[in-house]
């Protein structure tokens, strides 16, 4: 396709805003000349007249008319992007894509994302909510920069960098009028006759993985009797006094009380550690100021 040029398209918006050749060369820093050629090979390249022409005045075709209204957005368009391109090599505007769990989202969480964007006001940054199975996926396609993916993965190939951030112990939850209900704190170990409603294995198998280890230790082997993707359906379950779970603490802040919170005591004693998953190759400067005030955040349990 024989396309316009950058230059042709620039010369022809000027003549049309200015109606004068003269006016418009002095705009584009050309003599009237190589600013008539211009317009003449755009003339030709569409195959069309763009302006009537006189010894008095310059008027635009309805063709040129069309073209003035097609072009003047296309052309800003393209100067934004080089304006942010060039911020973008700077260092100055950039965006960040970020995977993370929506029960996880918590005052910590919310704390370190305002504190990036007070260093980094003119980065763009992208919140999605899924599971952590979804956010390796995503990770992995290029769709996310990071993943906030509470427990890691067990295995990781070399191509990734994984860190824990924070670590978060972990409540029991049961449905109200459970006979636990008015107890101070529970061990593990008295929860072995329980049914649990838990997170699905194949949305979040690190977690999950961790979970029957700690079961393990306590000396029993959970009798699962829902599972879903999503804690908010988890937490229904339970309200429905269908079994009990282990959450993260900091949902105790969050959640109406339609069931009951207890911490646990003893050993094993269930800690979520956050971890965050990164490509080691990735080049993003956000990405890289977001990894160092992250690892900043302390890491011991409250």
């Amino acid at each position: 396709m024989n396309r316009p040029s950058v230059r042709e398209l620039e010369c022809f918006v000027a003549v049309a805003e200015e109606l004068s050749f003269s006016r418009a060369a002095v705009r584009m820093h050309l003599s009237q000349p190589p600013l008539s050629r211009q317009v003449r090979s755009l003339e030709e390249r569409l195959g069309c007249r763009l302006f009537e022409r006189d010894t008095r005045k310059v008027t635009l075709t309805p063709a040129g008319e069309k073209l003035l209204q097609e072009v003047r957005p296309w052309l800003g368009g393209l100067d934004r992007m080089v304006d942010e391109v060039k911020r973008f090599a700077a260092g100055e505007t950039t965006r960040l894509r970020l995977g993370f769990v929506g029960a996880l989202l918590d005052e910590d969480l919310a704390g370190v994302l305002a504190k990036f964007r007070e260093g980094r006001p003119n980065c763009q940054v992208q919140l999605e909510d899924l599971s952590p199975a979804d956010q390796e996926l995503a990770l992995q396609e290029g769709r996310i920069d990071g993943a906030l993916i509470g427990e890691r993965p067990a295995k990781l190939s070399q191509e990734w960098v994984s860190f824990t951030w924070k670590r978060e112990p972990l409540v029991v939850v049961l449905p109200k009028g459970h006979r636990w209900e008015d107890e101070p704190s529970l061990k593990l170990a008295q929860l072995r006759e329980e049914r649990w409603v838990m997170v699905a294995r194949e949305g979040a198998p690190a977690f999950r993985r961790q979970f029957d280890e700690w079961c393990r230790q306590a000396g029993f082997g959970p009798q699962i009797v829902h599972e879903s993707k999503r804690v908010a359906a988890v937490l229904t379950w339970v309200a429905a006094n269908q079994g009990i779970s282990l959450v993260p603490s900091g949902l105790t802040r969050m959640l109406d009380a339609a069931v009951v919170f207890l911490p646990l005591v003893g050993k094993p004693r269930p800690v979520l550690a956050h971890g965050f998953v990164y490509r080691r190759t990735a080049k993003n400067p956000a990405l890289r100021e977001w990894v160092k005030l992250l690892r900043g955040f302390s890491m011991e349990p409250p």
